[in-house]
């Protein structure tokens, strides 16, 4: 069985999937996929820093989405991963996340305002949420926190 790191944009009260609930099913995540390696022109041997940037996608996407950058981190059996919509921006669909694939999330450092970006952010395409000013400062001024599954306990 071949795994494949994927990050999931979540709202956080949906953090509960580490527990189940709710269960991971048909759901749009990001990955390193080969058209995310030739669009940002990383090779074999980049792969972290690919892995880096999916993550930083997924968490635009949770902006645009969500209003807040919240990622899931799981390590699956490729074969729950399908092509998704934008596979230049890494774009999949997972078919199943069960909890035990779920190694870690990131999430905002206590006290970073992100309701400027996520506003302008809502409903955005990626491409369209990463041309704006608001995105980028968040972007260029904020990392997101790692965070161990161990962490959660049914909220955190």
């Amino acid at each position: 069985m071949k795994r494949q790191l994927v990050f999931i944009p979540v709202a956080s009260d949906e953090l509960g999937m580490f527990a189940g609930k709710p269960p991971v099913v048909d759901r749009t995540a990001y990955a390193v996929t080969p058209e995310l390696l030739r669009e940002l022109e990383y090779g074999e041997d980049e792969i972290e820093d690919a892995e880096h940037a999916a993550m930083v996608l997924a968490s635009v996407a949770g902006l645009a989405t969500h209003g807040e950058r919240v990622v899931v981190v799981a390590e699956v059996d490729s074969a729950h991963v399908s092509p998704g919509v934008d596979p230049l921006n890494g774009q999949i669909v997972l078919a199943q996340c069960p909890p035990s694939a779920m190694i870690s999330w990131f999430s905002e450092e206590p006290g970073v305002d992100v309701a400027d970006a996520a506003a302008i952010a809502k409903g955005l395409t990626i491409d369209q949420a990463w041309a704006q000013p608001q995105v980028q400062e968040l972007l260029e001024n904020h990392d997101l926190l790692w965070n161990d599954k161990v962490e959660y306990q049914g909220g955190h």
